[in-house]
C-alpha cells in the first residue's frame, strides 16, 4: 500500500472509529434512562444496569457501524476535496479507484466484524439482557415496599413503613384481590408490625419475612371467612423454578450457525421456518452491504473543492434509515410468510449494489460531475424552468384580465 493509501486509510480510520463511539453513545443514552427506571429500586442497580449496558452494546455497535461507515467515508473524501488534496492526486495521475482501495480494505474488515457482532454476539447479549431484565422484574416486589406509600402490583396493594431494626420495615399492610378465572371472589387483608426483606441466592426471588401479624379474608359477600393471627410468615414475589427460560423462544436470541442448522425446523421446532430464515438472510445482507457503501460513500463525498456541501452527510444519513427500514419490512413479510424469506431482502441489496455501480462508474471511469453536483444542478434546473413557467402563467393571466 502506497504512501497516499496509508494517509487515506489513516483519516478514514479516525473518522469512522470517531463516528462510531459517538453513535453508541447517542444511543445508549436514550436506553439508560429507561434502564434507571427499570433497575432503580433493585437491590443492586450498579451491578444490573453494567450488565445490561454490556448485554446492549452489541446490538448498538450493529447499528452504528454502516452508519459510521458511510459518513466516515463521505467526511474523509470531502475532506480531500475542499483541501484540493483530491485534485492533487488525480492531477498526479492517482485514479479514483487507487484511493478507494483503503474504503475497500475496511469494509472488509467492518463486515467479517458484523457476521461475527450480528450473528453471535448479538444474540446471546440479547438474550442475557432479557434474562437480566427478567431477574430485576422479579424483585417487583421489592420495589413496591417504598417506605410511606402505597404501590399496586398485579392484584395487590402493599404499604410498608420504617422499621427500627436493620433491614426490617414495618408496619405493614398488604390488600390482596382474590380472583379466580377472571372473576373477585373476595380480598385478603394481611397487617404485621414488621417484617424483613430478603432475596433467595438460588432464584433471585423476593421474599418479605413478617412478624406479628393477622390476616383476614373477606368474600365477595362481604362476610369474614378467617382470622388468622401469627407470629411468622413469609410472602414472596413471584413463584418461578427458573431462572429464566431456556434460549431460543426467539430467532434474534439464535446465533447464525443455529438459524443455519435450523433452515428446516429440525432442531427447533417451535420456531416459524419463515422467521428463522428471513433473520438469517438479514444478517447475511447487512454483512454484505458494507462491502457496497464505499462504492457509495466516495462519490457522495466528491465535490472537487469547488462546491463544498454537507448534502452527501445528509442523503447518506436519509439513505441508510430509508435502507434500514425497507429491509427490516422486508424481513417482516418473509417471516410472516407473505413472501419467500430472501425475496424481502436480496432485492433491496440488488438495486443498492446496482445503484452504487452507476454512480460510481461515472465518477471513477467517466471523469463526470459529481453525483451530487449533479443532482444539484438538476434541482436547480427545474426549480428555474418551474419558476420561469409560474411567471409567464402569472403574466398571461393578469393580460387577459
Amino acid at each position: 500500500m502506497g504512501r497516499l493509501n496509508q494517509y487515506i486509510l489513516k483519516r478514514a480510520l479516525i473518522s469512522i472509529g470517531g463516528l462510531i463511539v459517538l453513535a453508541i453513545i447517542v444511543l445508549l443514552l436514550e436506553r439508560l434512562l429507561r434502564i434507571f427506571e427499570l433497575v432503580s429500586n433493585s437491590t443492586n442497580p450498579a451491578g444490573y444496569t453494567t450488565s445490561m449496558v454490556i448485554n446492549l452494546f452489541p446490538y448498538y455497535l450493529g447499528m452504528a457501524v454502516p452508519m459510521a461507515f458511510l459518513l466516515g467515508t463521505i467526511l474523509t473524501m470531502d475532506r480531500l476535496s475542499k483541501s484540493s488534496e483530491l485534485t492533487a492526486a488525480l492531477g498526479a495521475g492517482v485514479s479514483l479507484a487507487q484511493m478507494t482501495k483503503p474504503f475497500v480494505l475496511i469494509a472488509i474488515i467492518l463486515s467479517g466484524m458484523t457476521l461475527f457482532i450480528e450473528g453471535y454476539m448479538q444474540p446471546i447479549g440479547r438474550y442475557n439482557y432479557r434474562q437480566v431484565v427478567h431477574v430485576v422484574k422479579q424483585q417487583s416486589f421489592a420495589a413496591a415496599l417504598r417506605e410511606g406509600t402505597f404501590t399496586t402490583v398485579g392484584n395487590t396493594t402493599f404499604f410498608a413503613g420504617t422499621g427500627e431494626s436493620s433491614g426490617g420495615i414495618g408496619p405493614i399492610f398488604i390488600y390482596e384481590q382474590l380472583v379466580d378465572e377472571g372473576a373477585l371472589k373476595g380480598v385478603r387483608l394481611t397487617t404485621a408490625k414488621e417484617g424483613k426483606l430478603i432475596v433467595r441466592e438460588s432464584t433471585k426471588e423476593p421474599v418479605l419475612q413478617l412478624a406479628k401479624g393477622q390476616t383476614y379474608q373477606i368474600l365477595e359477600s362481604r362476610q369474614l371467612n378467617g382470622d388468622l393471627g401469627f407470629e411468622s410468615s413469609a410472602m414472596t414475589g413471584t413463584s418461578s423454578d427458573e431462572i429464566f427460560r431456556a434460549r431460543g423462544d426467539d430467532e434474534r436470541e439464535l446465533t447464525s450457525v443455529e438459524l443455519f442448522k435450523n433452515r428446516s425446523g429440525n432442531v427447533y421446532d417451535t420456531l416459524p421456518v419463515e422467521a428463522n430464515n428471513a433473520a438469517l438472510h438479514l444478517r447475511l445482507s447487512r454483512s454484505v452491504l458494507l462491502l457496497i457503501l464505499p462504492f457509495i460513500g466516495v462519490p457522495f463525498g466528491i465535490n472537487y473543492g469547488r462546491n463544498p456541501s454537507s448534502a452527501g452527510l445528509i442523503i447518506g444519513i436519509v439513505m441508510l434509515v430509508s435502507l434500514q427500514k425497507a429491509l427490516e419490512f422486508g424481513q417482516s413479510l418473509g417471516a410472516k410468510g407473505i413472501i419467500p424469506p430472501w425475496a424481502g431482502i436480496w432485492p433491496i441489496v440488488t438495486i443498492l449494489a446496482a445503484f452504487a455501480f452507476l454512480i460510481y462508474r461515472k465518477s471513477a471511469f467517466k471523469m463526470g460531475q459529481p453525483p451530487l453536483s449533479s443532482l444539484s444542478f438538476f434541482v436547480g434546473n427545474f426549480l428555474n424552468d418551474t419558476r420561469r413557467t409560474l411567471g409567464e402563467v402569472w403574466k398571461r393571466d393578469r393580460t387577459n384580465v
